[in-house]
C-alpha cells in the first residue's frame, strides 16, 4: 500500500494548478486531515487503531516515489507497474537505491 499511497500523493502534487486549478486548496486538506487532532488521546486512539502506522505508509511511499524519479527519472520509477517481481520490497520502501540496483541492473552476459 505505501507504493499505491505514495504515488498518488507524488501525482497529485505533480498536477498543477493549471490543470486543477484547487490542487493547491486539495493538498492541503489532505495535510490537514492527516494532522488534525493531535492531543495524547487521538494520538493514542490512532496508534491503537493502527492509523499511525496508515499516515506512515503515506509518508514512506511518497519519498520512495521521488527518490526513484530524482535517481531514475519517471521511466526508471514506470518500471514498478511492468511485473510483481519489480515491486518494490518494504525494505526498498525504506531504501529505494536497493530497488534500483535490483531492478535496474544490467544482465550479466
Amino acid at each position: 500500500m505505501s507504493l499505491l499511497e505514495g504515488h498518488a500523493d507524488f501525482v497529485m502534487d505533480g498536477v498543477g494548478p493549471a490543470v486543477v486549478p484547487s490542487v493547491d486548496e486539495i493538498r492541503e486538506k489532505f495535510q490537514q486531515r492527516r494532522a488534525k487532532g493531535a492531543s495524547r488521546l487521538d494520538m493514542a486512539l490512532r496508534k491503537l487503531l493502527g492509523l499511525d502506522a496508515k499516515l506512515r505508509q503515506y509518508r514512506d511511499g511518497e519519498r520512495f516515489v521521488r527518490a526513484v524519479v530524482d535517481e531514475a527519472g519517471m521511466d526508471g520509477f514506470n518500471r514498478v507497474w511492468t511485473s510483481p517481481n519489480t515491486l518494490p520490497t518494504k525494505a526498498e520502501i525504506a531504501k529505494p537505491a536497493d530497488w534500483i540496483t535490483r531492478v535496474h541492473r544490467k544482465p550479466e552476459a
